[in-house]
């Protein structure tokens, strides 16, 4: 699926985020791939192609990675044992 002026972005959708993720890739019909589903871990692993010379692609893919970041900061900040802004 992937041609001489895309790029190839691989992620990892936790299944927490999977409707939010794959809603923006249909909606902005980016190609994809989804490579594997990790049942032990509730992950899908997608592949996103996205074109190279256009920038608004390359914006929807910054913004993906972003909502993936912040969720994982708000999933990992729940394990916390001590509450460090708090002391």
């Amino acid at each position: 699926m992937r041609t001489k002026n895309t790029d190839q972005e691989v992620i990892k959708v936790p299944l927490d985020m999977a409707m939010d993720i794959t809603a923006i890739i249909v909606k902005e019909r980016l190609k994809h791939d989804i490579i594997q589903v990790v049942e032990s871990r509730s992950l899908i692993v997608i592949a996103l192609y996205f074109d190279k010379g256009f920038t608004k692609q390359q914006s929807i893919m910054q913004n993906i990675k972003s909502l993936l970041d912040e969720y994982d900061e708000f999933r990992w900040s729940q394990n916390e044992q001590l509450n460090w802004r708090e002391s």
